[in-house]
This record gives C-alpha cells, sequence and structure tokens, in this order.
C-alpha cells in the first residue's frame, strides 16, 4: 500500500515539476527540474517497495528456510525505526535493514551474543523474510550476504568512522 501511495505522490511531484497544475504554470525552471527528480526518486522507491513485498511473500510462501543467529550489527543514528541486522549460520551471513516495530524487547538481546533466529531466503540467495525470537520482522531491504568485496567496504568504513572518532575527541581534549 505504501508503495502504491509514494508512486502517486511522485508522479504528482513530476507533473508539478512539468507545470501541468493550472496554478504551477509559472514554477521556475529550476524548482520545476527539482520536483521532476524528487518525483522521479519517489516513483523508484515506491516500485522497489513493491517488489520488496512481493519478494517477502515468495519468499515466506515457498522460499528456503535457515535457521541461525541474528544479532545487532549497527543501529543508524537519528529516531529512525530500523536497525541493521546480521544473521549468520555455519553457510554464511547476511546482513539486512529491518524495521524495530515488534521487536524493541529484542534490541538489548540482539547486541549481545545474539538471538535465535530463522530467515526467509529467495532463489538469488538474498535474504527477503526474517522471524528474530519467532516475532517476525518488517526487511526494509533485501539481505545480502556479507561477504568479498561488500564485507571489506563496510568494515573499512567503520575503521575510517573510529579513527574520526578517535580524532574529534583527542581535539576536544
Amino acid at each position: 500500500m505504501i508503495g502504491l501511495v509514494t508512486i502517486v505522490i511522485g508522479l504528482a511531484m513530476i507533473a508539478a515539476g512539468l507545470g501541468m497544475f493550472p496554478d504551477l504554470e509559472e514554477i521556475p525552471t529550476f524548482l520545476g527540474v527539482i520536483f521532476v527528480l524528487f518525483g522521479a526518486i519517489l516513483v523508484w522507491a515506491g516500485i522497489y517497495n513493491i517488489w520488496l513485498g512481493i519478494q517477502r511473500r515468495r519468499a515466506y510462501a515457498g522460499g528456503r528456510e535457515r535457521k541461525g543467529t541474528a544479532r545487532l550489527f549497527h543501529t543508524p543514528t537519528g529516531d529512525d525505526g530500523s536497525v541493521y541486522v546480521l544473521f549468520a549460520t555455519s553457510y554464511g551471513e547476511w546482513l539486512v535493514s529491518v524495521s524495530t516495530s515488534g521487536i524493541e524487547h529484542l534490541l538489548d538481546d540482539l547486541g549481545g551474543e545474539g538471538v535465535p533466529a530463522k530467515a526467509y531466503m529467495g532463489t538469488n540467495d538474498k535474504l527477503y523474510g526474517l522471524d528474530i525470537a519467532g516475532v517476525r520482522t518488517k526487511a526494509i531491504s533485501a539481505g545480502d550476504p556479507f561477504e568479498g568485496k561488500f564485507r571489506e567496504r563496510i568494515e573499512r568504513a567503520q575503521a575510517l568512522a573510529e579513527k574520526h572518532n578517535r580524532l574529534a575527541a583527542e581535539r576536544r581534549s
């Protein structure tokens, strides 16, 4: 549902940017370009949201099921209601962002050794559904295998962030 609403809002922004509304015929060109770009991004986000929902339903209905452990990988700053969870089995690891609604009581346990979880995989070996301690979570993104260049880039970014924080603390003192 939210995907359709996002697409409609995006199309309205594109129409406004192109001057198709009578009140917005005299819109400045720069503002029109901004409206069209943001509208296109919203349309793309809506299509992706619908696609992700379809993949999630397919994974729950007939995808491969894997049992393993979920642990908290990263909590973004701010109050956006999402966390990054690392799902690990003896086969491999997947990194997925999930909504915190429904799993607020598990966040402390996720930060330690992790909690038992069940993942539902698509045919492309991506994680589309995740049940943490028996609670079904809503994946915000498809869970990608956490290996190779993807893992190296994230670890390098974390090392740079730690170095930046350390240098900032040294400057303050």
